[in-house]
């Protein structure tokens, strides 16, 4: 059941992110660059979730900002088509101010959504909403005490005033207000809102992932502990999880992904195999796939989440920084992001990140034994162009080693040139592929 975007209007409660501005006592534990960064993907995340119910029509979204301008507020949360500033006051004259003058403008529901709950999502908005058309107002509670989420299919300005805001008697508060003015109130279950360390770390605990992180692995544990011991430094929201598919190694790569308390499947040896096992049992909305030599810079784990969520990205890959300080080196990392950005077709090593949803509307990779990721990147590009992710991601040079990096190279797109121009199959190209080896 769907109501009439027309009728329906969110208001997004949103402060511009600034270190020392935002999350003051979670900051207070975990310094202002840090909360910032949190608040700056809860908000993202929240404004996600919302311009997913506008495009299904089920209501207009107008983000309420505070902090900065309309301008730097836009350029920010993306899509923001239209900003209404927050006047000067306490909480409850910003939320009279905005529900005064949405019922002005003509719609007959109106929501008040804050950015600090990354658990909610357009599901329980949606929930929300449709509450609207059989009570007068709908609170979706906070456990602190508060809500997260206040609407009204009238004028109410009772419920905003003499209120002890920033305290655990709001939701109480409001609630007597409405029943002293004969309003009926839909209640939902209570969220998390997160202004302190306890309320993060139960939010990490209860977070569906953002991204999952999948290593098809095959006797790769030297380089799969390095690249582990790089992604433990991931978000405390529990934005990524990591899975790891063995193909049946001897060499304990398993226990390495145990080690680093990773999901661990098992599966027969075939690197596309793996992948689709991978993406079945992933939970993030993005699937991101590493070999197990691939190591993200840390900043590529602090930024990627905010970046997925403010750009809607479809699919994408990564910059590389080959580790061997040769200028052969740094002409193939050239020429990789050329051939990425230019014909589409970026490899694995490059870290293909890609929406669940599409990697499903392509159907996955192709169970090739040979240049799956070069097939899935084909095939991608029929949909849409990649982007390039922000960041780096350090890849071994041990691919081009034994030939050398020229000739690793000729022979790369040799074989490359022969599946797409000439239609050549995979297998085929694989027994010739080794064949280069020996020679």
């Amino acid at each position: 059941m769907h109501t009439n975007s027309k009728a329906t209007l969110i208001l997004e409660f949103a402060k511009y992110p600034q270190p020392g501005r935002v999350k003051t006592r979670l900051a207070a534990k975990l310094g202002d660059e840090k909360a910032c960064r949190i608040y700056d993907y809860m908000a993202q995340k929240t404004h996600y979730e919302l311009l997913t119910l506008q495009g299904q029509g089920s209501a207009k979204v107008i983000v309420y900002g505070n902090g900065a301008g309309r301008r730097p507020i836009s350029r920010w949360l993306k899509d923001s088509y239209d900003v209404w500033l927050q006047p000067q006051g306490d909480l409850g004259q910003k939320l009279k101010y905005a529900f005064l003058r949405a019922f002005e403008n003509g719609f007959q529901a109106v929501l008040a959504v804050g950015t600090d709950c990354p658990n909610l999502t357009a599901e329980k908005i949606q929930e929300a909403i449709e509450q609207l058309m059989h009570a007068d107002v709908v609170i979706i509670p906070a456990e602190d005490g508060g809500y997260v989420l206040i609407g009204a299919r009238s004028i109410q300005t009772c419920l905003f005033e003499n209120i002890a805001w920033s305290s655990n008697l709001v939701l109480e508060q409001t609630v007597r207000r409405a029943r002293e003015n004969n309003l009926s109130i839909a209640q939902l279950k209570p969220e998390i809102d997160v202004d302190t360390l306890d309320n993060l770390k139960k939010v990490a605990r209860k977070a569906m992932p953002a991204v999952s992180i999948i290593i098809p692995v095959l006797n790769d544990k030297y380089h799969l502990e390095k690249t582990l011991t790089t992604l433990s430094c991931m978000n405390t929201l529990g934005e990524f999880e990591i899975i790891i598919v063995d193909g049946g190694s001897t060499d304990g790569s398993d226990n390495v992904a145990i080690d680093f308390n990773a999901r661990l499947l098992r599966s027969t040896p075939g690197r596309a195999g793996q992948m689709n096992l991978g993406v079945h049992n992933a939970r993030g909305r993005w699937c991101w796939f590493l070999h197990a030599d691939c190591q993200p810079d840390p900043e590529v784990m602090v930024n990627l989440p905010s970046y997925l969520l403010s750009t809607r990205l479809a699919w994408g890959f990564f910059r590389q920084r080959i580790t061997d300080p040769s200028p052969w080196y740094r002409l193939i990392e050239m020429g990789n992001r050329l051939r990425g950005q230019i014909l589409g077709l970026p490899y694995g090593d490059q870290g293909i990140i890609v929406r669940r949803d599409i990697f499903h509307k392509c159907g996955g990779f192709a169970e090739t034994p040979f240049l799956e990721d070069v097939v899935l990147s084909r095939t991608l590009s029929k949909i849409c162009r990649p982007k390039v992710a922000p960041g780096v991601i350090k890849i071994s040079p041990r691919h081009w080693k034994p030939l050398g990096p020229f000739i690793a190279t000729i022979r790369n797109m040799s074989t490359v040139f022969r599946l797409l121009m000439l239609k050549q199959s995979p297998a085929d190209l694989l027994e010739r592929f080794q064949q280069w080896r020996k020679e």
